[in-house]
């Protein structure tokens, strides 16, 4: 009997928020606090936070709704609520800079009804700060260009330009902590072509990213063994001198371009003192040798957009046959899932063991909080653990400034659209691993090569001397994003190619690995993030061309074969750690596969679509059955969800026939499921 458990669920939220909310009306206060404790049992979203924090102000202590809303917005960084009503704690307290700071912020994320009313508190609070600081322009200018900064802000995806579109080439970042890195130019052209990027050319050259520190005067390290020491001066003509075992090295403001890392090379342990007439950026010492770890490389072969199901129907030995012969030797998941529909929150998803839910990063356009603090992030994990960890790629979902510089030693990064792809990112993680050939380490490279296809973007050379002029003519498909790009048959032959020419590339660092490794000591997955929508003619987006990505394993400890056992992407944390022999991370969403040593299998995946201006759907997955949930009203920016009108389908796998009326409490089971999945972000009308 079908019970509408969301339905359910929601109306008893419904109800005790209007309860609540007349207490509010009424200045009941024992009672409100008694409704937002029965609420804080039932579900802690964006709701709760805004009881919270009007109940305290309400008793007059400001200091805990203000730790109550800085909280909540840890959690919802977009929510228009929480942004206004810290602002208005903000100016209560007199604090009249933060205060328009935030009402900005709840004027940006605000939704067309609610513009108005955060632009009257934005405009009001600009005349009150000129009334206060009239004639005090030093005070007040800072205050209205850092105002004007909040509103230019974009997303992190323009990097090594910052979210105002000021370049960060040789701009120290995070002064002052463990995580301080630079990044500077990577193989500029030669001479005085380029010293800096801008909006044009950072598509043209790329990026090194280096943990060290910024030293104006004098630096002294420890070296305690062989070690390469970056160093990229900050400004020309820059003296600097190097003292170590009283043996002195001066290069002059010449002899060291600044528009690039240099590594210098010390043979000898000591303590090396730096000389300078100007800032530089001290890199990290690398020692060349580490103590062997039991893996002594763990490689993430990251290849954005395949699907798993086009690799089945047209054969993995066929499409990818050096990457079939590769991991023969290891082990195959023909039923992993992809947590969401895009790159953005996938990857996020694999590098923190979480669901979008958890991580918060979705939105394509905002600048979000970075990560949970506390949490470690996969390569932090082996960074403690003492790997020489890199990441190189061309994907501008996951640069420093997304929060990836976290935990990585080393990223080399050029915009995909710049031209960087496979060939050139194979070769640089060969060069790498061929530098620091006796240390531990592990890597990630992110491939984006099928994503000419979405695009429509002119192929390389061999595809198109492969593709017919039939298919060559421009159907005009694309969507609003890749992700929305169309049904169409003409990109199918492209994708194909595409996938084939990065196996065909793949060969070589598959060679390298072989020839300097032995299997035990290593750990090499190929992995992907979503599928394409353009494979598979269905309305409902989260079919599973798009959610059933590739998931192979090889190296000491993994079993040979193929496995149908339910995988997710939020698996693969737990999985790299527990053949590395590093400890388990408790508080994640993923969990050991059975069929990697884990305790328990899967019994279906959930794959879920967070993403403003369209429609919360999920796709739940098990051996009979796909059930597709779709609610009825698009998301907003603070990527709340309307659970008041929604559809559900239990689709047969086999017939492809709706059984929702034959399997009543199965379809219950999968919206409890869905329910405890959201609730957090349930949007309240």
């Amino acid at each position: 009997m079908r019970r509408y458990p969301l339905k359910r669920h929601l109306a008893e939220v419904l109800e005790l928020n209007r309860s609540i909310r007349e207490a509010f009306e009424k200045n009941d206060l024992p009672a409100v606090k008694e409704g937002i404790e029965r609420y804080s049992a039932i579900v802690k979203d964006a709701n709760l936070v805004s009881f919270q924090s009007n109940y305290f102000f309400l008793i007059g202590n400001l200091e805990e709704a203000q730790r109550v809303l800085k909280e909540g917005l840890s959690k919802f960084p977009l929510h228009f609520d929480l942004n206004l009503n810290l602002g208005i704690i903000y100016e209560v307290q007199s604090d009249l800079s933060e205060s328009l700071f935030q009402y900005i912020r709840a004027m940006k994320y605000a939704s067309d009804d609610k513009r108005d009313l955060a632009e009257g508190y934005v405009n009001r609070m600009i005349e009150l700060l000129e009334q206060t600081y009239q004639g005090q322009n030093e005070i007040l200018a800072p205050i209205i260009e850092k105002a004007k900064g909040i509103i230019s802000e974009t997303d992190q995806r323009n990097f090594p330009l910052d979210i105002n579109g000021k370049s960060e080439i040789r701009m120290s970042q995070m002064i002052g902590t463990r995580e301080e890195y630079m990044t500077n130019l990577y193989k500029p052209p030669l001479g005085d072509l380029l010293h800096d990027v801008n909006g044009a050319t950072r598509y043209l050259v790329g990026s090194e990213t280096l943990k060290g520190k910024l030293a104006s005067v004098e630096q002294t390290i420890s070296l305690e063994a062989e070690s390469l020491v970056p160093i990229s001066l900050i400004e020309q003509n820059t003296d600097i001198e190097f003292e170590m075992n009283h043996k002195n090295y001066l290069f002059s403001g010449k002899d060291l371009a600044f528009e690039r890392f240099h590594y210098l090379r010390f043979n000898e342990s000591g303590t090396l003192n730096i000389r300078m007439n100007n800032p530089v950026f001290v890199g990290k010492p690398i020692p060349l040798k580490d103590p062997p770890l039991k893996k002594r490389l763990v490689f993430n072969i990251f290849v954005d957009g395949i699907s798993h199901t086009f690799l089945q129907k047209h054969g993995l030995k066929s499409v990818m046959p050096n990457t079939y012969a590769y991991f023969q030797k290891g082990m195959t998941v023909s039923n992993c899932y992809a947590t969401s529909e895009w790159t953005f929150p996938s990857v996020a998803s694999m590098s923190t063991g979480n669901y979008t839910t958890n991580h918060g990063l979705f939105h394509p356009e905002f600048k979000q909080s970075i990560f949970v603090e506390g949490s470690l992030l996969l390569q932090e994990h082996f960074k403690k653990a003492g790997y020489f960890t890199a990441q190189i790629g061309g994907d501008w979902r996951v640069t420093p400034s997304h929060g990836y510089y976290k935990g990585f030693d080393r990223i080399i990064y050029k915009n995909f659209a710049g031209g960087f792809e496979t060939p050139s990112i194979v070769t640089e993680a060969i060069e790498h691993l061929e530098t620091f050939k006796e240390k531990n380490n592990y890597m990630w490279i992110s491939l984006a090569d099928v994503h000419h296809v979405p695009d429509e973007i002119e192929m390389n050379l061999s595809t198109q001397a492969q593709t017919n002029i039939e298919e060559r003519v421009n159907r005009r498909k694309k969507g609003a994003t890749t992700v929305l790009t169309s049904y169409d048959t003409n990109k199918h032959n492209k994708y194909l190619l595409e996938i084939k020419r990065i196996d065909f590339y793949l060969q070589t660092l598959y060679s390298y690995i072989e020839n300097n490794y032995k299997d035990d000591e290593v750990l090499i997955v190929l992995l992907s993030d979503h599928g394409q929508s353009f494979l598979d003619d269905t309305r409902f987006l989260l079919n599973e061309t798009r959610s059933k990505v590739p998931f192979m394993i090889r190296g000491g400890g993994v079993p040979v074969g193929e496995s149908e056992e339910y995988m997710e992407l939020v698996d693969l944390m737990p999985t790299l750690l527990h053949y590395s022999d590093l400890p388990a991370e408790e508080k994640i969403d993923g969990q050991l596969p059975k069929v990697f040593g884990g305790d328990k299998e899967r019994k279906f995946t959930y794959t879920e679509a967070i993403h403003p201006n369209q429609t919360y759907k999920v796709l739940i997955t098990d051996d009979e059955h796909t059930l597709c949930f779709e609610n009825g009203s698009p998301i907003l920016n603070d990527g709340l969800v309307d659970l008041g009108d929604y559809t559900v389908q239990l689709i047969n796998k086999e017939t492809g026939c709706d059984e929702s009326d034959e399997f009543p409490e199965k379809v219950n089971e999968y919206e409890d499921i869905i329910w405890n999945h959201i609730k957090r972000h349930i949007k309240l009308v």
